[in-house]
């Protein structure tokens, strides 16, 4: 069919994004969605729970990570959208599971989030004010969320040349921490090998489990890949590569290197203390510097994913159409980046007028990505052709079961999460609408 001269486009068509992430900026989104807290906080929260047996745990889960990221690759590139985990869920199970998933991982995404952000304000605060009280670090954390909205303002490009640049740095520094912390450290603190029992192996595996939250993350911004089928694999295979070795690398710093306090330090401090043992100088306010901006560059990521997920979610009707339009210069989805403002705010007012940390948002959500990662792999199941992936798959599908009674009364939280997602679904349903219709499109 020949183009009318002069025609205007069809106002009906849904709005999409450009394509302009290659291989080389899917690896910087996937590196820095899951590489914050599993170098900083997890090798020494770990190695307390469970000393030495806790490098077995960093090894299954870094064998873990590689299918797991697989499955999210294999479902991207069939369902290349922002709405990432809903749409293999819907297009599985039916339009109304996928709105039941959109929401829960909305919920999800806007109460887990902030911790990153929470966190690196934390660290950045304390380069400066050591004693500042947890109130003003969590108003360092608000503005290093503002911040990471803002650079996401300014377009995929920008914000993946900024990440690729400042994680380069960042990551040469932990190299260089690493290198010359490890030669110095005692590996006859590897015996005995389960000081703790060996049942401390479940306390470590859920503990380390956190450090891979993210690989999801990738899953939002398919539809701003160039050639998915082609960029998903290879990504992956780098990405999970490189956060593996330096996960285990500084896993077994830790264990070998980090000075011991007999148990009295605080979460901030592990990192910073093993700065200092590798380089012999007070670097505290450094020690914090690279903290925070490595932090900083994980809640960059995550504001990318969670805002293509409100963009695709405005776009299919389940919000306000306007979420979905984008800017003409750049195609960025503004109104979707911006609405990240008062999503956010909620849970940081919350713990202001708690006077609580952000640990506490990790304590009430941990669980809810767990069920998020099931709904994905289930919706696999039916979506993935037969094969060795299908039975990875269902391998996942029984390791993160058996995941679940641990997480306690997280997994309250997230229930009751899910429950309020079937409320919110029920109320917006209208099979004869345009929400129900727009529902059903891929």
């Amino acid at each position: 069919m020949t183009a009318v001269k002069g025609a205007r486009p069809d106002a009906s068509r849904p709005p999409r994004l450009r394509r302009r992430i290659g291989t080389s900026g899917l690896v910087v989104h996937y590196v820095t969605s899951v590489m914050g807290a599993g170098v900083l906080l997890i090798p020494a929260l770990a190695w307390s729970a469970a000393g030495p047996l806790s490098l077995v745990a960093w090894g299954f889960l870094i064998l873990y990570s590689y299918p797991f990221a697989l499955i999210f690759a294999k479902l991207s590139v069939r369902h290349p959208t922002s709405k990432g985990v809903a749409q293999f869920v819907e297009a599985a199970f039916g339009p109304r599971a996928g709105r039941v998933a959109a929401v829960f991982l909305l919920i999800t995404l806007l109460a887990g989030n902030p911790v990153l952000g929470l966190a690196a304000g934390r660290y950045l605060l304390a380069a400066v004010d050591p004693a500042a009280s947890n109130r003003m670090a969590l108003l360092a954390g608000a503005a290093v969320i503002a911040c990471c909205v803002a650079v996401n303002l300014l377009g995929i490009r920008v914000s993946t040349r900024l990440q690729l640049v400042v994680l380069g740095a960042v990551t040469l520094l932990l190299v260089v921490v690493i290198c010359l912390a490890l030669p110095q450290g005692e590996f006859t603190r590897l015996a005995p090998f389960a000081p703790h029992g060996w049942g401390s192996l479940g306390t470590a595996l859920l503990i380390c489990f956190f450090g891979f939250i993210g690989w999801e993350n990738a899953a939002p911004v398919a539809e701003e890949v160039i050639d998915p089928a082609h960029s998903f694999p290879r990504g992956i295979l780098v990405a999970v590569s490189c956060v593996g070795l330096l996960y285990f690398a500084m896993a077994l710093t830790v264990a070998v290197a980090l000075p011991d306090t007999g148990g009295d330090r605080s979460d901030l401090m592990a990192f910073v203390e093993l700065l200092q043992a590798a380089t012999g100088a007070g670097l505290r306010s450094v020690g914090y510097l690279i903290a925070g901006v490595l932090l900083f560059l994980t809640m960059n990521a995550w504001c990318l994913g969670t805002s293509r997920v409100v963009f695709a979610l405005a776009r299919d009707g389940l919000l306000p159409a306007g979420l979905s339009r984008l800017s003409a210069h750049q195609g960025v989805p503004t109104r979707a980046v911006l609405a990240l403002v008062p999503g956010y705010a909620v849970p940081v007012v919350l713990l202001l007028l708690a006077d609580a940390g952000e640990a506490t948002l990790i304590k009430a959500s941990s669980a809810t990505y767990l069920l998020i990662f099931l709904m994905a792999f289930f919706a696999a199941t039916r979506l993935l052709p037969r094969g060795g992936v299908a039975r990875l798959n269902v391998t996942l599908i029984v390791a993160t079961l058996a995941m679940l009674p641990f997480f306690g009364f997280s997994l309250v939280v997230a229930l009751a999460m899910l429950l309020v997602a079937l409320a919110v679904e029920s109320l917006m349903r209208t099979p004869s609408g345009p929400s129900a219709e727009r529902g059903t499109r891929t």
